[in-house]
């Protein structure tokens, strides 16, 4: 412990607030120190991609983007498509099952464990996913950890669903109903009412009688200060306030002037094929201003499972469902065209669902983007990461798409850049995104694939 974290402690013991103030002094040294917090989106979808449509260009040092990635123009110099990074623990170690494997492996960097014998196809992840572990390390400070978004997201179909693991073998199912995310998120917000725990209730009326006692001692004693003292206090003091707030209003210490108890608008179907579009959004707004509220630091949109067999009925006739087809979704839909991708027409319509989601994602950055903060928006301080688990739709695992987004701290380069590696492991991405947000470790899941550490090439 350093003399001067010490000294606070010894503050806050002689103006009277005892042992009962020690708890906060994580949060109030975390909302001292200058800047806005660091945050990061995980934004998923499924299924691969067309490479010769997705890969873009740099000319003359500049990013020319891709017919699937024109949706990110308005966001150009703020990304970094990052190609030729495969998921070579499962390559290297011979578990190629397809979908699965990738999806267990996409955040959590280790092999996949086959769990059915009946069904080798059928597989777990065997390690914490990036997301959870960052919840661990960082997300205390917030009400939630972490809050995992998901569209039509199949939940009995753990192996092909679950991207976020608390653990070896511990999926997590992410909320496909945004009604639930919105009660989790934003409960808190308005008086608490009746119904609601007495003892949380009363819980929080003690530590809101703490901090008001902490408030008024340091005011008292702030004018017996120097005036080098007196700034320092004044930082603790407003750190003090926004917390007492916090608990007044459900806003976190670190929430932004924009935030606000979003609106639902119309009741969506969560089950509905075609209001995939409107419940996309609706969860993108969720997670924004919950980012904004400081509800959370660390989330994720996930649209579909691995191998999701949406029907885009939305993008033209000719995605309506052959009514001959097999009833079985692998004969339906996005999975049935993925894997028909060798066929010219169901090559173009991969290239139009890619797309959508590229539009999607440019939707997420823009509202990350009217968000001010700083100098800046909230995406000059947040990671968006854009990815998949297959590299194509016949299940491959090399070259699988990322697509980094935003900016924390200045970290990352930008003026938008296309940085080709030669078949690296995605564990180096994943390492890079965890030094990032301020953990050092020195490897992120299977060691072995960490030894060339993070990806400098997209760092400033």
């Amino acid at each position: 412990m350093t003399d001067e974290r010490m000294s606070r402690r010894r503050i806050l013991r002689a103006l009277g607030a005892g042992a009962a103030a020690i708890p906060f002094l994580p949060l109030l040294e975390a909302h001292a120190e200058v800047g806005s917090p660091r945050r990061i989106v995980f934004f998923f979808s499924g299924n691969g991609t067309i490479h010769e449509s997705w890969e873009p260009k740099m000319v003359s040092g500049k990013l020319v983007l891709s017919p699937i990635l024109k949706p990110l123009e308005p966001f150009k110099s703020k990304i970094s498509v990052l190609d030729g990074l495969d998921h070579t623990v499962i390559l290297e170690k011979g578990d190629r099952n397809g979908h699965s494997a990738g999806m267990n492996t996409a955040l959590v960097g280790h092999k996949s464990k086959g769990v059915d014998p009946a069904n080798p196809l059928v597989s777990l992840g065997t390690g914490i996913s990036l997301d959870q572990y960052l919840g661990q390390r960082i997300g205390a400070e917030t009400k939630l950890r972490t809050i995992e978004c998901g569209i039509q997201v199949l939940p009995y179909s753990l192996d092909n669903s679950a991207l976020s693991y608390r653990g070896p073998l511990q999926p997590i199912i992410c909320e496909n109903s945004p009604y639930r995310v919105f009660d989790r998120l934003f409960r808190g917000f308005t008086e608490p009412s009746a119904a609601e725990d007495p003892n949380e209730t009363e819980a929080l009326e003690d530590r809101q009688a703490v901090l008001d006692a902490v408030s008024l001692n340091l005011e008292s004693v702030k004018r017996r200060l120097s005036q080098a003292d007196r700034l320092k206090m004044d930082a603790h003091l407003g750190a003090v306030r926004s917390l007492a707030h916090s608990l007044k209003t459900g806003r976190g210490a670190g929430a932004s002037s924009t935030c606000s108890k979003p609106s639902l608008g119309r009741r969506l179907d969560v089950w509905r094929n075609d209001d995939i579009p409107a419940l996309g959004r609706l969860q993108m707004d969720l997670l924004v201003m919950a980012l904004a509220c400081d509800l959370t630091r660390i989330g994720t949109v996930q649209f579909g499972r691995a191998g999701a067999a949406h029907r885009f009925n939305w993008l033209g006739p000719e995605f309506a469902v052959d009514p001959t087809l097999s009833m079985f979704d692998s004969a339906k839909g996005f999975h049935a065209l993925a894997h028909k991708e060798a066929d010219p027409a169901s090559r173009a319509k991969l290239v139009k669902i890619h797309t959508w989601y590229a539009e999607q994602l440019a939707y997420l950055l823009g509202k990350l983007a009217s968000v001010p903060e700083g100098n800046g928006t909230m995406l000059d301080n947040t990671i968006v990461l854009w990815l998949n688990e297959l590299g194509t739709g016949s299940h491959t695992h090399e070259r699988v798409p990322f697509v980094l987004a935003g900016n924390v701290g200045g970290l990352f380069k930008m003026g938008g850049q296309h940085v080709t590696y030669k078949s690296q492991p995605h564990n180096r991405l994943l390492l890079t995104l965890l030094n990032a947000m301020g953990v050092a470790d020195k490897t992120f899941g299977d060691p072995d694939y960490c030894k060339a550490g993070p990806l400098g090439e997209v760092l400033a």
